[in-house]
Formats: structure tokens, sequence, C-alpha cells
């Protein structure tokens, strides 16, 4: 895959000065952000979300050591896909509960014969004082966690853009940088190219031998 070789030659590519000494406060202030956010994700009660915030936070530590040394085109590309995703996916869950939340509440009543079922589902405002601290939390968090991700994404597209190269191959270069399109007069690496390529033009074609005709031959008189 073109994506996979060129990833093993961005290996040696150093990191660019402006994502060392400017980006590299955008993704301190990125840490930051993801350990308050899963912080909070614990006292509202989700423990997988903050799970999930803590791994992202941990990769981005990882990439920010030792002066963003770890931080390479490849590993800015795949976050950037994480994050974004994850932000898509947190801004739908956003939009889908904006007009107000709903909670349910299910009782049992009957006999050891025949039992009844009772839903109870009730709509409150998105933000709601009667509903205590912890759902105007989670209400918050709604909000919080999509911003978080898109600002994480934002910052993958800068230090991803900050480098010179590409970590993709270029329609009109194959992975090593030579020519992927074939020559009409040569091979990419030399031969005949026309007015300013150089090389010997391609020797003149010998046309085919004509077939032998039969039954040909000159007149001749009898008698």
């Amino acid at each position: 895959m073109l994506l996979s070789m060129n990833a093993e030659l961005q290996q040696e590519v150093p990191v660019p000065d402006a994502v060392k000494n400017r980006h590299v406060y955008g993704w301190y202030l990125a840490v930051l952000l993801l350990a308050g956010t899963a912080t909070a994700e614990i006292v509202g009660g989700d423990v997988f979300g903050a799970m999930v915030y803590f791994f992202i936070m941990g990769i981005v530590i990882y990439l920010v050591q030792d002066g963003c040394r770890n931080m390479s085109m490849y590993c800015l590309f795949l976050l950037g896909i994480l994050m974004t995703f994850q932000g898509f996916f947190e801004l739908l869950g956003l939009l889908t509960v904006l007009n107000g939340r709903s909670t349910q509440q299910t009782t049992v009543t009957g006999s050891s014969d025949q039992y009844v079922y009772t839903t109870k589902i009730t709509v409150h405002p998105f933000f709601d004082k009667s509903m205590g601290a912890t759902y105007n939390l989670q209400s918050a968090l709604l909000i919080v966690s999509p911003i978080v991700m898109i600002f994480c994404s934002i910052l993958c597209y800068m230090s991803y853009n900050a480098y010179s190269t590409s970590l993709f191959a270029d329609e009109e270069t194959g992975p090593l940088g030579y020519g992927s399109r074939p020559s009409p007069y040569g091979s990419a690496y030399g031969g005949y190219r026309g007015n300013g390529g150089g090389g010997d033009p391609p020797a003149p074609r010998r046309p085919p031998p004509a077939p032998p005709r039969v039954f040909e031959g000159h007149g001749q008189r009898l008698g």
C-alpha cells in the first residue's frame, strides 16, 4: 500500500519547528481538557466514557513527550481520524437531546400469578435545577465533549500540515518519487523524451514482409 510505504519513509522526517515551538502549547492544553473531561465523566457516572478520554490523553502525552519526538505524520493522521469520528458521534448525541432529555422509571406490581410492568417516561429540559447536580453535569458534558474532540482534530490537522512532505504518494509520482506514468517514448529513467529529453531517438520500425502472391505471373500465348 502507498500509505504504509510512505509511512516508513516518513519515520526519518524531523518534526517541524512550528510543531515543537508553537503547536506544542495547544497539545498541552488538549491534555488538560482531556483530563478534566475524563474526571467529569467519572463524577457524572459514565466510567466507560472516562476510559475513552483517558486513552486518548495517553496517546497525546506519548506524542508530545521529549519535544514532540514521537509526533510523526502517521500518528497525527490516525489520531486525527479517531478524533474526528468521536467528535462526530458526540455531536450527533448532543443534537438528539437539545430539546430535552428523557428519563424513564419502571415499576412492577401484581401477585405471583400476574405481574404488571409500568414504565413512566418523563422529558426534562436540557438543564434542570430540580434534577440535581449530576443531571446538569451530564448535560454540560454533552456540550463539552464534542468541543474537545473538534479542538484536538484541528490540532492534528495543523500539526500534520506543518510538515513539508505528504504521507500519501502523489498521483504524478510513485512512492519513491519517480514517475509512475509510462513515458510514450521510453522509460521514466531515460530515453528519448521529445524536444527536451535526452537519449537517442527510437529506431524506425521495419515494415513487415509482404505475403507471397500465388497464381500470379506473365501470360504466354500457346501455339
